[in-house]
């Protein structure tokens, strides 16, 4: 069955659809707490939340596209929530409140710091399943500062064709990372 017909079949109330996207996408979700949290314990109470969230939600959000990119932003999205209650647990021993008031957020400055984490790993990946001519381009142009011409000159090949494969390979890492802007975009609507 395809996964989205498993979840229809969740909708239903169907207990045994439900482990069989346990079984194909739990190691996945723990993949992904895992980079969040690091104690075992806590990231196997998110892989079980984000299955419980599967078991009692009724909606799919199409926006984050194919179901695994989905489950990929619920299970994200627990284990930062997780990851803000362990931090509320540890600051509560702080005495006075309004002491703090002009610091930032902690909880934002959290969330941020997960998501670039999590942006630096996802973009690094897109880029290493970019053609190795276009990773090198990119890597000699945006990392190294290269220009195109010298880029050109040390690859032994036409101006033109270095635009054209940089051009490919960001089409391509746009395309890679088009989720992360869709869950920003939505973040933005809250």
């Amino acid at each position: 069955m395809s996964d989205e017909e498993l979840f229809e079949a969740i909708k239903a109330g169907d207990g045994d659809a439900l482990s069989l996207l346990y079984d194909r996408y739990s190691p996945m979700v723990y993949r992904i707490s895992k980079r969040l949290i690091e104690d075992d314990r806590e990231v196997q109470e998110v892989v079980q939340d984000v299955f419980t969230r599967l078991w009692t939600t009724s909606a799919r959000y199409p926006a984050y596209g194919e179901f695994d990119q989905w489950l990929c932003v619920i299970a994200r999205r627990i284990a930062i929530d997780h990851l803000r209650r362990e931090k509320r647990h540890a600051d509560v021993q702080l005495a006075n409140v309004e002491t703090y008031s002009d610091c930032p957020d902690t909880y934002e400055a959290t969330e941020m710091a997960v998501d670039r984490k999590l942006l630096k790993e996802e973009l690094l990946s897109a880029i290493g399943k970019l053609r190795e001519d276009q990773q090198v381009i990119l890597h000699r142009a945006y990392f190294l500062g290269y220009t195109l011409r010298e880029i050109a000159t040390s690859l032994q090949v036409p101006v033109g064709t270095v635009k054209t494969r940089l051009h490919q390979g960001l089409m391509n890492l746009r395309a890679t990372m088009a989720s992360w802007e869709k869950e920003e975009n939505s973040g933005q609507d809250r």
